[in-house]
């Protein structure tokens, strides 16, 4: 029996991971059967590996997914996408304070098997971008090692393979029903703002403690995904040359990563053009709502109605003390773009139109993604790239009563 140590997250040049190992596992013909044991799967984790999966099943190999629903990691859009597969798929969920929570991936073939076993969830994390290890054990069908090895997985989960332990359930639209119902499972955009608001109560706010805190720990680099990497949108950038009115536009290709959010800027208000309507809850296409844009600053728009002081990166520049408020006259949410730069810098000079002009966010797509509780960069993106982003989007909404959009990228 070989055995392999899987190290992920702290070598951003290297492609030994998990994520990758299930993909390769996937696409050799060594197998017929994969059973995946995981207490999480999200639709970042899914869309890096469904074409793989997929081509496994089209081939005749039997695919089988057991899954965790605790503590609302599992989303209610990833088991969608998983009845719309036509995976074999069960959920497991016991309604007490026991957690299912293996990782477990299991190839059976003809001649030879692999398990690989550690720390890796069915997410897009989980696979390719966290610190995290895994063992994987590669051994012929006849090799005593790994036949006493794979049985002893087999015997411990014997009763959910078997369907013969009630906290198990075949997961079908109506099985689905109940844990949306009950909220077990939670759509993403929800999740998110959940995280948002945790993040709110107890992240350092206090700009000069968030600083001691990202000096003494540096960020580890992050590895992309195979497709998360291949999300981009077109950002159209205006440089004025320096000691003249010329202004030079340059179309630039941007990543489009996680804990990022879009929405369409419209016409924008007040006369510098420097306020975005926010909304306090979304509209899906299936009319139903969630939260809205508000709350990917953090804010509950159900409880909250202080204003909130964030800083934004754009272009190069650091733009402080811009404000995300509630107007209580009008019942709205807004953000406005008042923020200066430390040498004076203002935002109203890059948002202002001037005369047949528009102002630099109207009519445009306002990508954020978040640096910090109360730190934002911002890219401008054209408003043609809506229909992209809506694709590439974990989920998609209307922007309140208005008739533009905003969405969140997995």
């Amino acid at each position: 029996m070989a055995v392999r140590f899987i190290a992920q997250g702290l070598d951003p040049g290297s492609n030994i991971n998990a994520g990758n190992l299930i993909i390769e596992s996937l696409q050799c013909n060594n197998y017929q059967s994969v059973d995946i044991f995981v207490a999480f799967v999200s639709t970042s984790g899914l869309r890096n590996i469904m074409d793989e999966l997929q081509a496994f099943q089209a081939a005749g190999g039997a695919i089988r997914l057991y899954v965790g629903v605790n503590l609302n990691a599992t989303s209610r859009e990833a088991l969608e996408a998983l009845i719309a597969s036509g995976i074999e798929t069960y959920v497991i969920y016991s309604p007490n304070s026991i957690i299912y929570h293996p990782k477990i991936y299991v190839f059976n073939g003809a001649q030879v098997c692999r398990a690989i076993v550690g720390s890796s969830n069915l997410t897009a994390s989980g696979l390719f971008q966290n610190v995290e290890a895994s063992i994987c054990y590669d051994f012929d069908n006849g090799n005593a090692e790994g036949t006493a090895f794979l049985n002893g997985i087999t015997t411990q989960f014997d009763s959910i393979v078997n369907n013969t332990n009630n906290s198990c359930k075949l997961l079908t639209q109506p099985v689905l029903d109940v844990l949306i119902e009950s909220k077990v499972v939670l759509p993403e955009a929800v999740n998110r703002a959940k995280a948002n608001r945790i993040n709110k109560e107890y992240a350092p706010k206090d700009t000069a403690a968030n600083k001691r805190l990202t000096d003494l720990f540096g960020k580890l680099s992050v590895k992309r995904p195979p497709k998360g990497f291949r999300k981009a949108a077109v950002q159209k950038e205006f440089i004025t040359v320096a000691g003249t009115n010329e202004v030079v536009i340059v179309d630039q290709a941007i990543e489009l990563t996680t804990d990022s959010m879009w929405i369409q800027s419209g016409l924008m208000t007040s006369p510098a053009r420097n306020i975005l309507g926010l909304s306090k809850r979304g509209i899906l296409a299936n009319k139903t709502y969630i939260n809205g844009s508000v709350s990917f600053f953090g804010i509950n728009p159900a409880t909250d109605d202080q204003p909130l002081q964030i800083e934004v990166e754009y272009a190069g520049e650091l733009y402080l003390e811009n404000q995300v408020h509630y107007t209580a006259d009008n019942g709205s949410w807004r953000l406005n773009f008042y923020g200066e730069t430390a040498a004076g810098k203002r935002f109203n000079d890059i948002t202002r139109p001037d005369g047949t002009v528009p102002g630099a966010f109207q009519n445009k797509i306002l990508l954020f993604t978040r640096i910090s509780p109360t730190r934002y960069k911002l890219e401008v993106l054209e408003d043609t790239e809506v229909d992209k982003l809506k694709d590439l989007s974990s989920v998609w909404a209307r922007n309140g009563a208005s008739p533009y959009a905003f969405g969140y990228i997995a």
